[in-house]
Formats: C-alpha cells, structure tokens, sequence
C-alpha cells in the first residue's frame, strides 16, 4: 500500500494533471490495476496530448485496459515502450483485425451465419457478457445481470455480429430486443437506441431477419401466446376500471347536483346570509363573469323577449286581426305567443345560478374551499387564508421533498449559523487539540510547561549559587572548576528551553483557535455542513424559508395547480384570491 502511495504521490508531482482529471485518472488506473503500474503512462501520454479533456482520458483507459488484457497476445507487452495513446490503439486494432474470428459461446445458439454476419442469441447472462463484450450494452454488464433477467423476461436479445466491420464502426455488433408482444428495438454498440432504422437497411434487408423471425416465432411460440393472452388480460381489466372510474363519476356528479339542488331550495347561499362557503362561492361567480367564463343565457332570453315583442306588434297592426280579433289570423298569432314565451319561461327558469357551482365539502391547504364549475376546480380565500394556505403548501412540499429538493439559493441563505457552530464545536475544539500546530502561533501561542519552569529556575539558582562563590576563590584550579560547572548548567538550561516537550499550547490560545474557526463557521456554515455531512434540515429557520419562498415565487405558484396563477376579484367589499388547481 505505501508503495502504491508513493507511486501516486510521484507522478502527481512529476505531471502536474489538472485535480479534476486526476482523481479520474487515479480511480481509472486503480481499476486496470491495483498497484497503478500504468498511472505513470497515462499522465505522461494524457499531458502530452493536444486534446485534454474527459472523452480523451475515457479513451486512453479504455485502450489501457484493453492492453492490460491482451497484452499476452501482443509481441511488445511493455505499455511504456508505446509512445502515445495514438501508437497503443493502432496496435490493439491491428490486434482486433487480425482476431476477428467469432468463437461460439456455448450457452448460446447460433441462428445464423455467413461470411458477413453471425447472429446469436444469449442464454446467459455469461453468454451476453461474451458477445457484448466491447459494447457498452446494460444486457453486457459484468457487474449488474439484471438488466438481460428483464430483457428476457419481456422477450429475447439477438445479437447481430458483423465480421466485416472495424470495432470503431458504432454498427459492428446490433442488439435486437424482440419482445413476445409490441414490436423490436435495435442498440448500436455504444447502447444508443437506432431511432433512424435507414442506418441499418442493410441489416433488415439481409436474410438473416427472416431467420431471426422464423426462429423467434417458432422456438418462443408458447411465451408469445401466454404473453399476448397476459396484455389482453390487462388491457380488459383496464377498461373495467375505467367502466368503474365513469360510474363513480357519474354517482358523484348526481350527488353533487342533488345537494346543489338542496342548497337551492333552502338558499344557503343567499349572499345576504353570509355563509362561509357561500360568499366564496359567489366571489367565484363574480370572478368567472369577469373573466368570461361564466356560461350565461341572457342572450337568449334577450333574444326571445325581442321576439315577443315584435310578434304582438306585428299582431295588434294586422288588419286583418283588427277586423276579426278571435279569426285564424289571430289564433295563429295566439299559438306562436305561447310557443315563445313558453321558451322564455323554461330560459329563465335555467339562468345559471351561484348553486350551479358545486362543492363537494373540502378545502386546499387550509380553510379555502375549493369549488368545480364546468369541468374546472377552483379553491377560494381571502388575504389571510390564501396566505395560510401557501405556507402549508410549501411546508408540506418541504416534508416531501426536503430542503435540497428547492435550488440551493433558495434555503441556503436560511441557514443558522450559530446553530451550525455550536453543533460542530465539539469537534472543531477535539479537533484543535489533537492537532494544535495546524491553528496555534508556536512564538505566541505556547508558553513552557510548570515542570520546565521549575527546572529552569532550580538550575538559574544553582548558577547564581556557583557565581556567587567565584568571588570568594582565588585558586586558579577552583575558578576553572567553577566556571565549567557554570558552563555546563548553562547548556543544560538552553537545552531545555530548546526542547520542543519543555512547551505546552496555552489555554487562550486554544480558546482563541477555537473562537476564530466557530467564526468562520458562522459566515459560511454551507462549507463545513457539507463538509461534515450534516442535515441541512436541522439548520434552516422554516418560518423564514417559507416566506421567502412565497415572496420569491408568489402564491399562485404553489396553490394553483393547473396554471400557476394568483386570481383575484373585490366582492362585497372584500378582495378574494382564486386559484385554479385542477
């Protein structure tokens, strides 16, 4: 492992390869090889290219790779003999152009094959592997077999091989996903769906699609049945359940129509009784009317009264009326009168009312009503219901969703970052004391220890003492005596003073250290949530995300469901807010 490291500390050093390539690079060569022996090639090659992007690197891993595994069968096996990615992938297709013979997997049955094409299909997931192998097919993933499970649950994979093509050709190996029941789709080798089937005619006109279809008709005729007998199944259920769903709409609307009947009767919502939901309701008309929305007759009724009028006009000036007033002429008069007022009567018996408006006894995010008129839902409130409403909207999209399912922008200025600091205090002051050098001034923030200085004074005595006595000897020998033993507690006193265990970190400095990292977490606290992997949850004020979040996006957005918008009309000296949510 430490040689590894080495290693990898070595080249970063030596290439200097940007930091968001290279945790790809590194990750990439670990992949090929754990002990990075390739690493080195790939940053040399990679900062020598012209091109220096992720696609570029994508492309000398993947070489490398192939190299990794073939490289028994080429003549030159040392990677770091090849000059560049460009002289590596030329040998490895050489090596693919010359291996271009088609071995048999033997979980698999071979279907068809000439000299161009060879069409399998797999049995196995091993099998799949085997064929899809230099395609980036989901069915050929070595790591994940679920995806050929599902494939061949719903039908089977055909794979259709051509000899002929160069492996950068996207059309060298074809998947055909051919499903019991709703048709076929083809993949290229990079996994694209061939949404454009004129880039394979040559295929679809070959042969070998009528012994695909031959072989998948007659080998998987049972599957078929069973799974077209399935789709049938479901297709009646799905037509009972919306026999069902129309019934029950039906019953509902009766019901509705029944208790708006009611309320008619006992004129509930006769705007001068004031009720709840009856000013709400008529705020409603008066808004649809506003808006033209609301299905009106008096056209009609206009129309008929004019012809009324008309026609007795026409009648009192008819001479012959005149002459006989109880003759044909004015009988047929009389008849046309009752024909039209007898429409008029049934007209205005019809013009829509506030009751034509249903409510069905529930309200949207609060106390606002909401209210269905001619296929349209509305919810109804005034200023602090509608606010109401918007708060609880956007909290219970917060408890859905949480935070981070709004744009950062959006919650990350509500952060607290008091709350932030104290929560990581902890570990910021553990982390300062096991770790002092990283956050502490050694000239400023240490002092020496009690021992150090009880030392440092008992060996300044023991100097002073010997000092003293050099005043009172006069023998050269015990001045030299002296004087050495002097010398020597000296540099043991110095010794001391540059021992790094003679010093400890002072407790203003720590809380110092301390303070001034808490200070950093309160002015950017999104860093170090992030980078202790905290809950953003625990650190928001919602009361003051939830009000920005309405100031900023308005409350039609949240409570109008079908547009968006925030509605409103003056009625009865009031204003009220419509929303359209359905």
């Amino acid at each position: 492992m430490l040689l590894v490291e080495n290693r990898i500390s070595r080249v970063k050093e030596k290439y200097n390869v940007p930091l968001n390539i290279w945790d790809q690079m590194v990750t990439g060569s670990g992949a090929i090889a754990n002990n990075q022996k390739y690493l080195e090639w790939i940053a040399r090659d990679y900062m020598n290219s012209i091109v220096q992007n992720d696609l570029y690197l994508e492309m000398v891993l993947d070489a490398v790779e192939t190299f990794d595994r073939k490289r028994n069968n080429l003549k030159i096996k040392d990677i770091y003999s090849y000059d560049s990615y460009t002289d590596l992938n030329d040998t490895l297709e050489n090596l693919k152009k010359r291996q271009r013979v088609i071995n048999t997997h033997e979980q698999s049955e071979v279907i068809y094959e000439d000299d161009r094409f060879k069409v399998v299909v797999p049995e196995s997931h091993d099998a799949s592997c085997y064929y899809g192998a230099g395609t980036k097919w989901c069915t050929a993933s070595k790591t994940n077999p679920g995806h050929f499970k599902i494939y061949n649950k719903e039908g089977k994979l055909f794979y259709i091989l051509d000899k002929t093509l160069p492996t950068s050709n996207p059309y060298y190996k074809v998947a055909l996903n051919r499903k019991y029941v709703g048709g076929k789709s083809f993949y290229d080798a990079p996994d694209n769906l061939i949404s454009d089937t004129t880039q394979i005619d040559y295929i679809l006109e070959h042969p070998l699609m009528i012994a695909i279809e031959s072989f998948f008709e007659y080998t998987y005729k049972e599957e078929i049945e069973k799974i077209s007998a399935e789709v049938k199944a479901r297709e009646l259920e799905r037509q009972a359940r919306e026999n069902e769903w129309a019934q029950r709409r039906r019953e509902r609307i009766a019901r509705l129509n029944a208790e708006a009947e009611l309320r008619k009767d006992n004129d509930e919502w006769n705007p001068e009784i004031g009720d709840f939901v009856g000013v709400r309701a008529n705020a409603l008309m008066e808004f649809l009317k506003n808006e033209g929305e609301w299905s009106d007759n008096s056209d009609e009724i206009e129309y008929l009264e004019e012809q009324i009028r008309d026609l007795r006009s026409d009648m009192e000036n008819d001479p012959e009326v005149i002459e006989n007033p109880n003759g044909e002429r004015a009988q047929d008069y009389g008849m046309d009168l009752d024909n039209l007022e007898e429409e008029l009567e049934e007209e205005r018996e019809n013009i829509p009312t506030v009751y034509d408006i249903m409510y069905e006894g529930v309200t949207h995010y609060g106390e606002m009503p909401i209210f269905e008129y001619d296929g349209a839902e509305y919810a109804v409130g005034d200023d602090d219901e509608a606010d109401e409403a918007a708060e609880e909207q956007v909290r219970n999209l917060v408890d859905d969703i949480g935070y981070e399912g709004f744009a950062e922008w959006a919650w990350s200025s509500h952060i607290d970052g008091d709350e932030v600091a104290d929560y990581i205090e902890d570990y910021i002051r553990q982390d300062v004391d096991e770790s002092p050098e990283s956050y502490l001034d050694e000239y400023e923030d240490r002092e020496l220890t009690q021992e150090s200085k009880e030392q440092l004074e008992a060996i300044e005595e023991q100097i002073g003492d010997y000092t003293d006595e050099l005043e009172y000897v006069d023998n050269e020998s015990d001045i030299d005596e002296l004087t050495d033993q002097i010398q020597v507690l000296e540099d043991e006193l110095q010794e001391i003073k540059d021992d790094e265990d003679s010093y400890e970190w002072t407790d203003e400095g720590i809380e110092q250290a301390v303070e001034n990292k808490l200070d950093e977490v309160r002015s950017d606290p999104m860093e170090y949530i992030q980078m202790y992997e905290l809950e953003v949850d625990n650190f928001i004020d919602q009361d003051d995300f939830v009000k920005n979040v309405i100031s900023s996006d308005g409350r039609g957005n949240g409570l109008a469901g079908y547009d968006g918008e925030e509605n409103e009309v003056y009625y009865d000296d009031e204003w009220f807010y419509i929303y359209r949510i359905g």
